[in-house]
């Protein structure tokens, strides 16, 4: 991979991350062939030292695995991943970390034309997706996310107020909040009719045993099917998913 290292045009995009940056800033990397991972390894240790590398590896299940670890030593600030890969392509891992993560920065990768991943990983929650081919572009972008993060407020819900994003990716946190809300209006769409109708009872104020005596169900039968409608839609409590259902109405 070539190093040479010129800045590439991308939109500028405003948005907010959570977290201090009195913390260092490090990186997470999986590709499923081990030569791009000894290459990434180098070319971003070389021309971008003061991003520290805390895993490299190669199978897609152990990079979800530490990307979502609760250890604040393998949490990277930043992950970057390749796209094709068996099991667990890139557009998954990603989707399975931002649904948990609103935080972390997911730069995804190919050797494939870009406009092949391109929406699907936008919509997956990453924020930008480069080309192998164009090691240059990669170490441009990992260069600004770093100075934006550096430039942040140490408070912790402020951040860098600009950076350099392409149409249709988002800052992590929006990419959070879009892939969230999305998730939770398919969860509402796998209501069934009794469900639905439990959720327009509540939503007009009805309570558990007044509900139970217009469906003429038990009482523990109405509070497991509230708990499985908010399992559903990540719904924290009974008035968030009815909320939710309500919003889904409209």
């Amino acid at each position: 991979m070539a190093t040479d290292y010129k800045p590439r045009n991308w939109r500028r995009a405003a948005g907010k991350r959570e977290g201090t940056m009195s913390k260092e800033i490090t990186l997470g990397l999986i590709d499923n062939d081990p030569l791009s991972l000894v290459a990434l390894k180098n070319l971003i240790s070389q021309a971008l030292p003061q991003i520290k590398l805390v895993w490299a590896v190669s199978e897609p299940l152990r990079a979800q695995q530490l990307a979502l670890s609760a250890s604040s030593a393998r949490h990277p600030t930043i992950l970057l991943t390749d796209m094709s890969m068996p099991g667990l392509d890139g557009i998954d891992l990603t989707k399975k970390i931002r649904l948990h993560d609103p935080s972390m920065w997911i730069i995804a990768m190919t050797s494939f034309p870009l406009e092949q991943y391109r929406d699907s990983v936008a919509h997956a929650g990453a924020q930008a997706l480069v080309s192998k081919g164009q090691p240059a572009a990669l170490l441009a972008l990992l260069s600004q996310i770093v100075t934006a993060l550096r430039d942040s407020s140490t408070n912790a819900h402020k951040t860098a107020e600009s950076v350099t994003l392409e149409s249709s990716f988002l800052l992590p946190r929006q990419a959070f909040e879009r892939l969230a809300q999305n998730s939770r209006a398919r969860g509402i769409e796998t209501f069934t009719e009794v469900e639905n109708c439990i959720a327009r009872l509540c939503s007009e104020g009805y309570s558990t045993p007044e509900i139970q005596k217009e469906l003429g169900v038990s009482n523990g039968t109405i509070t497991t099917h509230i708990k499985r409608m908010c399992e559903k839609v990540g719904a924290k409590n009974r008035v968030q998913m009815v909320a939710l259902w309500v919003k889904g109405q409209k």
